[in-house]
């Protein structure tokens, strides 16, 4: 089934503790407003700089309020394989659906690293993962045969979140995989790139900008199940206008936690150090060009 998955954003009452009332607020809005699933410590959710113990805790807490209302993902990758195991398998025993796993950053590795790494990592961990592909974090891309590889040899790896602006390497996944595998799930990770995904045969799209505007993105997904292209049209241009919110501030993070202050979901707009919240200076163009999607 085509769907829209939102990798949330990590509220915190300081750099290093998790104000959970504000994360589970923010999944609140996010069901009420059609995601079909929720992702906690994605990207979006500023996972290399929380500790494991705040992780779990979040974990925990999440999960009644997501789960059988949304599919309930947990990033779970780390440098560490064996926490990658830990607390993947941390999350299944506390509801989790899935769980979504970067590959691990910094060093370089070849494919057959790549294939040791996750080989290693699914065999121990109970329950179903999504592979993270994510080459300007990671300094290399998980090629499409290693992908089908692993979807031979391990049934627990039901899918691939490819988080590329260039559609050609994501749309080489789908066609390497799924005649093959026609039930593996292929999602993009650039917003503006659904509709494209799934016309090439993709499932859907794991993508921050939901966070601040849930109804937008709910009402795509649904415009590409009943295949209603005037609508996935017109939603498109409205996310293309709306994706120029990524370059207003850097980290984009501290955009989007910025806007959800002032919808009142988050009580702070805190980041992780050594980010920087996003600057008052700017916050009432900020304003205004949200005014267009509300």
């Amino acid at each position: 089934m085509i769907k829209y998955t939102a990798p949330v954003l990590t509220a915190l009452h300081n750099e290093k503790e998790i104000d959970a009332e504000s994360c589970l607020k923010l999944y609140h809005y996010l069901i009420e407003n059609g995601m079909d699933g929720i992702a906690v410590f994605g990207t979006s959710g500023e996972f290399p700089h929380i500790s494991l113990a705040e992780k779990k805790k979040l974990i925990r807490a999440a999960s009644p309020v997501i789960k059988n209302k949304a599919e309930y993902v947990v990033g779970t990758g780390s440098m560490d394989a064996h926490e990658t195991v830990e607390l993947s398998n941390f999350a299944f025993e506390n509801g989790a659906d899935a769980v979504i796993i970067v590959s691990p950053y910094y060093y370089g590795m070849s494919q057959d690293s790549i294939f040791a790494y996750y080989s290693k990592v699914a065999g121990e961990i109970r329950g179903n993962i999504y592979l993270y592909n994510f080459p300007d974090r990671t300094s290399y891309s998980i090629h499409p045969q290693t992908v089908l590889k692993l979807a031979r040899i391990h049934p627990n790896i039901i899918g691939v979140k490819d988080t590329v602006p260039d559609m050609g390497h994501t749309v080489e996944i789908i066609r390497t995989v799924k005649p093959e595998f026609p039930d593996f799930q292929v999602f993009c990770a650039y917003d503006n790139n659904f509709a494209y995904t799934v016309m090439s045969g993709g499932d859907g799209c794991v993508g921050i900008l939901p966070n601040i505007a849930p109804k937008l993105f709910s009402g795509w997904a649904k415009a590409a199940r009943e295949k209603d292209f005037d609508a996935l049209t017109r939603i498109q241009k409205k996310v293309d206008r709306l994706m120029d919110i990524l370059w207003f501030h850097s980290p984009f993070l501290a955009t989007t936690k910025a806007v959800l202050v002032d919808r009142g979901i988050f009580a702070k707009d805190v980041m992780t150090f050594p980010f920087l919240p996003y600057p008052d200076a700017k916050r009432q163009e900020l304003r205004e060009f949200m005014s267009e999607f509300e």
